[in-house]
């Protein structure tokens, strides 16, 4: 009987992690641009050959996250986790802020949960530039706030240990990691030794991020400012929701949230009176929609608080670049004025006039 042996079989793709190499460079804008053709972006689909196709953007990718990490390196840490943990053990990186120690107040950011560590949408690094795509104009416009608030950038993404390359992944680059030929399945997922202990979910790994990692490294009373966006978002308010008397209230003092609809407050923020009355006063929801960035939004009565225009109508990744600025803006007047309490917007919803004559169905 025939057997096809692995030797016999093409060998993995492999490209270099190096822009130049990939064919690639950075131009005056920042902009990640072919060499070939100034005007082009990244192309992921240079062969029909799928493996092709991921093995290159992760080459791409790691490259960009090479960078950001080297930018980022003078004004954040980049710190494993469970504290104290042997960056050669298993453990997820996280961004902490020098100042942690010592500030009054910080700003939690916790992203998307396929996300990699400091990148906000690697669609904008395309179209606009690394630094809008990346955490590094968010990192810089904390830091120019006149009280100089600490910074923890959580990791919900990159929670697969790979052992062979002595890292955190996430799921997108486990799928592009080095197979034993180009047509072997990705390894398995060891829940044991690809899996880190009290970080193996997004929800635990926020819980740890309040629980361990802050109380361990910041001020007893440091006030909490919370930017969360996508399952980031609703993983962060379900901890705040399940864990907020006795806990996470005495610290969380404002909470700015990126969704792509209002959420039923009954189902997320549930009934719990004291929750709910700081989620009425000291929280914001950034809705897509197609108005302005900040337009007040009718979503109130639904999600139990204000919500306004993220400036961004269509994908989700993209709500931080567009609305930082304004959450950032929201924190700094909680920071400032005592005691604030949300102005309830009451903004009624009109329904649209060929929808009210044929009973909103919109067809005639």
């Amino acid at each position: 009987m025939y057997r096809l042996h692995d030797s016999a079989l093409p060998p993995d793709i492999e490209f270099p992690a190096d822009l130049k190499g990939l064919g690639y460079f950075i131009n005056d804008q920042d902009q990640v641009r072919s060499i070939k053709h100034p005007d082009q972006d990244f192309n992921f689909f240079i062969s029909k050959n799928e493996r092709v196709n991921v093995v290159q953007r992760e080459a791409h990718n790691t490259a960009v996250r090479t960078i950001i990490h080297s930018r980022l390196s003078p004004h954040l840490n980049l710190t494993p986790i469970p504290i104290n943990r042997p960056p050669s053990s298993s453990h997820i990186p996280i961004y902490t802020s020098p100042n942690i120690s010592t500030c009054n107040r910080l700003v939690l950011y916790i992203g998307e949960s396929w996300q990699d560590l400091g990148i906000l949408a690697w669609r904008t690094i395309g179209l606009k530039s690394i630094a809008a795509g990346s955490i590094i104009n968010l990192v810089h416009a904390i830091e120019s706030a006149p009280d100089k608030p600490g910074i923890v950038i959580a990791n919900p993404g990159q929670l697969l240990w790979y052992r062979g390359g002595q890292r955190a992944v996430t799921m997108t680059t486990w799928n592009a990691l080095p197979r034993q030929t180009a047509v072997s399945l990705a390894m398995e997922i060891s829940e044991e030794k690809n899996r880190v202990a009290g970080n193996r979910t997004p929800m635990e790994h926020v819980a740890h991020i309040f629980e361990e990692v802050i109380p361990k490294l910041a001020k007893a009373n440091v006030a909490i400012n919370v930017m969360a966006t996508g399952d980031g978002a609703q993983v962060a308010v379900e901890y705040l929701r399940d864990n907020w008397e006795g806990k996470a209230e005495k610290n969380v003092v404002a909470v700015a949230v990126g969704c792509g609809y209002t959420w039923s407050r009954a189902e997320m923020v549930g009934e719990g009176a004291k929750f709910r009355t700081f989620w009425a006063n000291r929280a914001r929801g950034y809705i897509q929609n197609y108005e302005p960035l900040d337009t007040p939004l009718a979503g109130r009565k639904d999600m139990g608080c204000n919500c306004y225009s993220a400036g961004e109508n269509a994908i989700m990744e993209l709500i931080i670049p567009a609305a930082y600025k304004s959450m950032l803006g929201f924190f700094q007047l909680v920071n400032d004025v005592p005691g604030y309490r949300e102005i309830p917007d009451e903004v009624v919803e009109v329904e649209d006039e060929e929808e009210s004559k044929d009973g909103g169905t919109g067809k005639s």
